[in-house]
């Protein structure tokens, strides 16, 4: 989501109408009887409750249901639950990111404690009893105070649900947390970050499962040795196409499924390779590091980049740059961005 806010500039919308058409079709050719609005920040959508009510105007009489994965956690999103909770209440999923709002201003989440409450209460009010928060762990300048303030965001998200009176509220709260593994990527503020050793990930998913051992409360976590071999693809050079080779030589394939995932074939790999993984993920880069993508222009500059890491070590937030220029660099491109 990161790496696709500077890749994809400038936001770009599909028009009311023409969604409306795409649904459609999708319900016409399928037949199936959930709809998700799916995209990389549903919640920023200008005309969302136009298009929610728009929706269930047209299928709900068909039996249809829509759900809203990965919500933007603001005002709007009350007319969107009670909206989608028309005609069958499946679950909702929030992405808060991180436990504390220090670490949240880091990745300029945006979202506040009381934002979240106030949203999961919104929704336990509207008969949803099913919640999913997601979460990263290992950012940049994360400690366990933050670690551990994901297990007091979700006991407080399940207060919320007891606070509610029992005729009030639907039965059978269940909570689900997930955390996946930071992994740093290219064209991204977080480019010149490290990602946490291996130790160090196996340490913190055992301090937040113990943490997270609450009722009505699933936790659920990456494998690490999976996103250690993704940080090194994500960052990686020339080098990597042999190791992907020589991991192959050894009956890697269909890696991204967990049985079949072998660790010890990927060390191989890379010792036969000549390459070091902790190289390509879990070494801090210096400012002026030419990294192998920086021949590839994508409108927005490595200056500023830079500048936003900057500011995201030290908590500073920036705003949506659709309310004014940032000097990305995205505007060397005649007629690419509105602002």
């Amino acid at each position: 989501f990161c790496q696709a806010g500077m890749l994809y500039r400038p936001v770009r919308e599909r028009s009311v109408e023409k969604l409306f058409e795409l649904a459609q079709k999708l319900v016409d050719a399928t037949g199936y009887e959930e709809m998700s609005l799916s995209s990389l920040s549903t919640g920023d959508y200008t005309h969302l409750t136009e298009l929610v009510q728009g929706l269930n105007a047209r299928f709900a009489d068909s039996g249809v249901s829509l759900s809203l994965p990965s919500l933007r956690i603001d005002g709007r999103l009350k007319e969107a639950l009670s909206d989608t909770a028309r005609v069958k209440k499946s679950g909702l999923t929030l992405a808060p990111e991180a436990g504390t709002q220090r670490l949240r201003d880091v990745i300029n989440k945006g979202v506040t404690e009381e934002d979240l409450l106030r949203t999961v209460t919104e929704a336990f009010s509207q008969g949803y009893s099913q919640i999913k928060l997601y979460f990263m762990m290992g950012l940049p300048t994360e400690t366990d105070e933050d670690l551990l303030g994901i297990a007091a965001l979700a006991r407080k998200v399940a207060g919320a649900y007891y606070a509610i009176p029992k005729g009030e509220r639907a039965r059978g709260l269940r909570i689900t947390v997930s955390c996946a593994v930071f992994v740093p990527k290219p064209f991204t503020p977080f480019q010149w970050a490290a990602q946490d050793t291996l130790e160090e990930i196996r340490r913190k998913q055992k301090l937040l499962r113990e943490a997270l051992s609450i009722k009505n409360v699933t936790f659920n976590w990456h494998d690490p040795e999976v996103s250690g071999i993704e940080a090194c693809f994500a960052r990686g050079d020339r080098r990597m196409a042999e190791v992907l080779y020589q991991a192959y030589l050894r009956g890697c394939m269909l890696d991204g499924w967990t049985e079949h995932f072998k660790l010890g074939a990927w060390m191989e790999a890379f010792s036969a390779a000549g390459a070091d993984p902790a190289f390509y993920a879990t070494r801090v880069r210096e400012k002026d590091e030419l990294f192998p993508w920086d021949l590839l222009d994508i409108g927005v500059t490595k200056a500023f980049l830079w500048r936003e890491n900057e500011r995201a070590l030290k908590a500073q937030t920036t705003p949506d740059c659709r309310e004014f220029c940032l000097g990305c660099g995205l505007t060397r491109f005649e007629g690419a961005c509105a602002t």
